[in-house]
């Protein structure tokens, strides 16, 4: 008789059924729940970060002053902790000091500002009441189709235009209900005294946010460190510390730029001649910020500049091509001192992106979820580039060489 020894027992699970090629500790599938099947779980990631993304954009009212503020704790980050260290403060003195010298700093900026912009626009408003740009409207109105001609009659109406734009007067129509009350210039302005309001509250999220997010800073960091395995720690710390002197270099460097491209566009447009340069050169400073798109206030500086024209003497007028192009052209030399002189030494590589790649990323990032995208934009992609060069092309290339059975790092 042979002993128990020399017959041993399947064992239970995979490997019961004498299957050789089967290993003894493989998962027997009948018992696992769903979510610990690795092709589940995966599809739950993938899900979960387009469904945080949706959310933010859907909540963009909520989630753009968020981002602006966790934005400005990380960027001022540096200077906490060199004043804490260096005047032996508390984080939390160190961030209020730092918020009463900004915020002193915005006000008595704000005043002037404010002042400057006002004047302007009430020298603005009072030009269009006095009707001297009607002729001018007049001509571009009569090109327009007949529903245009109305909508134009409607907005110069509602700056204050006491006369008709063609020759007609304005629709005096209203819809019923509350409209037949108020009227559509009151509800216009009533549209955008909210609107502005819903900025303003939001403005002032902001520096809210911001004093909680500065004050807990070092905590989340370490809170999202012990999070990080042990095994790959080390690595995925050093891809987080590239991508953050990209994100941190682009950004602090952005916002000095467009300091500086705001004063030049206003100091380049008043020698031009353009009307209220210094409001529109402080709009392409702010637009500025995103990469490019300090173009956009480049189309009211050639309007302005038009209208001036016509009320100036024709021997005292500019050649028309200046006219036409002196704004684009004033941009123009603007840009390229930007990107020649002001964001190497501002900004450096930061973000390693070329201009072609940086427009791009921006226009798409506002085609797919507008302000909010336009914000993520370029820290994403920077991010994405770093990923795609540390991780990705290593596994590709030595996919490529036979080296390796699967061209994906995971």
């Amino acid at each position: 008789m042979s002993s128990p020894d020399e017959h041993p027992q399947p064992q239970a699970g995979a490997g019961a059924r004498g299957d050789p090629g089967r290993a003894v500790d493989s998962p027997d599938f009948a018992r696992l729940h769903i979510w610990q099947v690795q092709a589940f779980r995966d599809v739950l990631v993938v899900a979960a970060v387009v469904g945080v993304v949706w959310a933010g954009y859907a909540l963009r009212f909520v989630t753009v002053p968020l981002l602006l503020a966790f934005a400005l704790a990380y960027l001022v980050e540096p200077l906490v902790r060199w004043l804490s260290r260096s005047f032996r403060l508390s984080r939390t003195a160190a961030v209020g000091l730092i918020m009463s010298t900004v915020g002193v700093g915005i006000v008595l900026a704000g005043i002037f500002l404010t002042l400057t912009v006002v004047g302007q626009a009430s020298q603005f408003l009072g030009l269009v009441r006095s009707g001297q740009f009607d002729p001018l409207v007049a001509e571009v109105s009569a090109s327009l189709p007949t529903e245009w001609q109305t909508k134009l009659q409607g907005w110069v109406a509602m700056l204050g235009s006491p006369s008709s734009v063609v020759g007609t007067p304005v629709a005096t129509e209203r819809p019923a209900g509350i409209a037949t009350l108020l009227g559509s210039t009151t509800q216009d302005a009533l549209s955008g005294v909210v609107g502005v309001s819903s900025l303003l509250f939001a403005a002032l999220l902001i520096p809210f946010y911001f004093w909680f997010f500065s004050i807990g800073f070092p905590g989340a960091l370490q809170f999202i460190g012990g999070l990080i395995p042990e095994a790959r720690k080390a690595r995925i710390l050093s891809l987080a510390s590239e991508m953050d002197v990209a994100i941190a270099g682009f950004v602090r460097g952005r916002i000095l730029i467009a300091a500086g491209m705001g004063g030049m566009f206003a100091i380049g447009w008043y020698a031009l001649g353009v009307p209220f340069a210094v409001s529109l050169g402080l709009l392409g400073g702010l637009l500025s910020i995103v990469p490019y798109l300090g173009i956009v206030a480049v189309i009211p500086a050639t309007a302005m500049l038009a209208m001036a024209q016509l009320h100036i003497p024709e021997d005292g007028r500019l050649v028309w091509y200046m006219t036409a192009l002196g704004p684009a052209g004033v941009y123009v030399i603007v840009q390229s001192i930007e990107g020649y002189i002001l964001t190497p030494v501002f900004a450096g590589k930061a973000t390693n992106l070329g201009p072609v790649s940086i427009f791009v990323a921006v226009l798409a990032g506002a085609s797919v979820a507008g302000v909010y995208g336009m914000l993520l934009a370029i820290p994403v992609a920077a991010c994405a580039k770093i990923l795609a060069r540390e991780t990705l092309m290593p596994s590709l290339r030595a996919w490529a060489q036979g080296k390796s059975s699967d061209p994906l790092p995971l």
